[in-house]
């Protein structure tokens, strides 16, 4: 019985199915190196949007231009997350058209900018001016960290000097989807020496936490410090009627009672 189902299948259909078992595995491995290249090319194309979401503003500054990018740090730029203000200057060539031809060279980084600039936030009526500490790994490029609180819009005053220029330009956030191609060709004056060449792309104003929570909504500090704002509020009003109506119940009591009294000094007159 053993020889019998040894020999059911002929020696030269074992040679077929071991050539097509190389041939199978060959073609596995080679899909699987395709795979892999096409997930290398494709995966910074998916990230970079998320990563890159900047304004890159090309501006004459007194004789020399540079190239300004800002945005925000750990993107997707949440509230409560820690983030903070991204920006990089480096200094250009002078753009061929006016500005209106897109910066291809992206010129020489510009350091020791924390000495001679500063960010001012603006969140509403609220400022606060932070430094800027430079990169150690990226020549030109500067941070200044904090955490956002509220869901609104966001401005990023840089201002100071560069080569003893002096700047003050304001990056605010926009709310909603953010373009990274939309671009602004019209020269900006914005001061004497300073004029905006080109404007490209955006970044986002943060977006709220509760969108992200799960299973259920992950409330940001604010709207937790309202909620607890609110229910105290509510019971302080509840204390208010409380004691209002106590009042009146005692204010009540004590009329009826003079008006008794009223009747019995009345009855003892009779």
């Amino acid at each position: 019985m053993t020889k019998v189902i040894s020999n059911f299948f002929p020696p030269e259909n074992r040679l077929d199915h071991e050539f097509e078992f190389s041939i199978l595995s060959i073609t596995v491995k080679k899909q699987w190196t395709i795979f892999k290249l096409i997930t290398l090319a494709v995966v910074p194309c998916i990230v970079a949007p998320l990563t890159l979401a900047h304004e890159r503003d090309t501006y004459k500054i007194g004789k020399s231009y540079y190239l300004i990018v800002v945005g925000s740090l750990n993107e997707p730029f949440l509230v409560d997350n820690l983030s903070g203000v991204d920006l990089r200057v480096s200094q250009v060539p002078e753009p061929v058209g006016n500005g209106t031809t897109k910066v291809t060279n992206n010129g020489a980084p510009v350091s020791g900018l924390e000495q001679t600039l500063k960010v001012e936030l603006g969140a509403g009526d609220k400022r606060e001016t932070l430094p800027l500490d430079p990169s150690d790994r990226a020549p030109g490029s500067y941070s200044a960290t904090f955490i956002p609180t509220v869901q609104t819009t966001y401005s990023y005053r840089i201002f100071g000097n560069i080569h003893g220029d002096p700047v003050d330009l304001v990056f605010s956030c926009a709310p909603g989807e953010v373009s990274e191609n939309a671009e602004d060709n019209s020269p900006m004056k914005v001061s004497e020496i300073v004029t905006r060449l080109r404007k490209v792309g955006a970044f986002a104003c943060p977006a709220p936490r509760k969108n992200l929570g799960f299973p259920e909504p992950s409330l940001s500090s604010y709207d937790l410090n309202q909620n607890t704002q609110n229910v105290a509020a509510s019971i302080q009003a509840a204390d208010k009627r409380a004691a209002t109506t106590q009042l009146l119940g005692i204010v009540g009591i004590a009329s009826g009672l003079s008006g008794l009294a009223v009747a019995v000094m009345a009855l003892k007159r009779k």
